[in-house]
């Protein structure tokens, strides 16, 4: 059975996608009640029903990214079957998924001053640690279907929470090095390798 969805989430997405828009252009910071009301064509006191203040606004926009991003990582993650293909669909989902909001945040992490960015600094640690929770969720979803499907050996949990770490730290570093660093290695390259010394160790 699908889950019917309420108007006010409809109205709620529509005024995050808004506000989202308009902090690419102007920065958090920048943005007021009354633009982001102006956006979406409704009334400063009609996103009160939905929002408390403008930091209430800009904690829902960092939480529907991190929403979007684990369900593009767990979309693809399930088109494929195997381990290793389950592996390699997560390192290139979420290099893919933050090529996509590297641009976004870039954007309106430039648009702040000094202020304004340590103000904030807080907000993008916490969606930071969101994310790689989340991401360590799926890593042990695929484990644990490859062991009920006897693919692999049972793991231990202390073995999964590392596994997790190298892998979600690993592809953060070639991220880095590679699209901020300029390293000339190929990224494809990179994460073929990664996902193969990773399922090697899985199906030892």
């Amino acid at each position: 059975m699908i889950k019917a969805t309420k108007p006010d989430d409809h109205i709620q997405e529509e005024i995050l996608r808004a506000a989202l828009l308009l902090y690419r252009k102007f920065g958090p910071a920048k943005v007021t009640m009354d633009e982001v009301a102006n956006a979406t064509g409704r009334s400063r006191t009609s996103l009160y029903y939905y929002f408390k203040n403008r930091e209430e606004i800009f904690q829902a926009v960092l939480d529907t990214i991190v929403d979007d991003v684990i369900k593009e990582i767990r979309r693809s993650v399930l088109n494929v079957e195997s381990i290793h293909e389950k592996i390699s669909a997560f390192c290139f989902a979420k290099i893919t998924t933050s090529a996509n909001w590297r641009y976004v945040f870039k954007a309106m992490w430039n648009s702040m001053n000094g202020e304004e960015k340590t103000k904030h600094t807080r907000s993008m640690e916490l969606l930071h640690g969101k994310l790689v929770y989340n991401e360590g969720l799926i890593i042990k979803e695929i484990l644990s279907e490859s062991i009920t499907k006897k693919e692999i050996s049972p793991i231990t949990p202390a073995e999964q929470d590392m596994l997790s770490f190298i892998l979600s730290s690993s592809i953060r570093g070639l991220r880095n090095e590679i699209y901020d660093n300029n390293d000339p290695h190929d990224m494809k390259d990179a994460l073929n390798l990664l996902s193969d010394i990773i399922t090697k160790w899985i199906v030892k």
